[in-house]
């Protein structure tokens, strides 16, 4: 299979399962979380998923093969966010989820779905994007001209 052989295109709310399956297959193949964690967190973003697609703060896409399997996935979750003195947009873009079933790795689809996200983020005039990147994932992202910024987190306990 080459990339030619792969349609991308934007998945429908009704496809929510399948984005849920991508995002907790990525956090698993990362070896981030037990299984009930990544259970836990799937029936949490169900809901949230469900809304964000029906009201445009999430666009996610999927790429298929010929026989219409679904290879992977990705997408962008637009957040307000005030401008600044070099960014007068006042939406920021965040590309999450980008996923490739094991079975199509290192055949170019996530090339191919990254392209395609950045091509409609740019459409929709903003300016800038960001994205966590998983080791696997890095060199990808570089060579997309991703770098590194001065991101800094701090985590809370749960709740008890």
């Amino acid at each position: 299979m080459t990339p030619a052989d792969i349609t991308i295109r934007e998945a429908a709310a009704s496809e929510s399962a399948i984005i849920l399956h991508h995002r907790r297959s990525m956090f698993r193949d990362m070896g981030e979380g037990t299984a009930e964690e990544l259970d836990r967190m799937v029936e949490v973003a169900s809901p949230w998923l469900a809304r964000a697609l029906a009201d445009g703060s999430y666009h996610h896409w999927l790429a298929l093969d010929a026989t219409g399997r679904v290879a992977g996935g990705g997408g962008v979750l637009l957040c307000p966010w005030p401008a600044n003195p070099k960014d007068p947009c006042i939406e920021r873009a965040v590309i999450l989820n980008v996923y490739t079933e094991r079975e199509f790795r290192k055949r170019g689809i996530a090339r191919q779905l990254m392209l395609t996200i950045l091509a409609w983020i740019k459409q929709q005039g903003l300016r800038a994007v960001n994205l966590h990147a998983s080791a696997e994932g890095r060199h990808l992202y570089e060579k997309l001209g991703f770098e590194a910024t001065n991101e800094m987190r701090l985590k809370f306990d749960g709740p008890k």
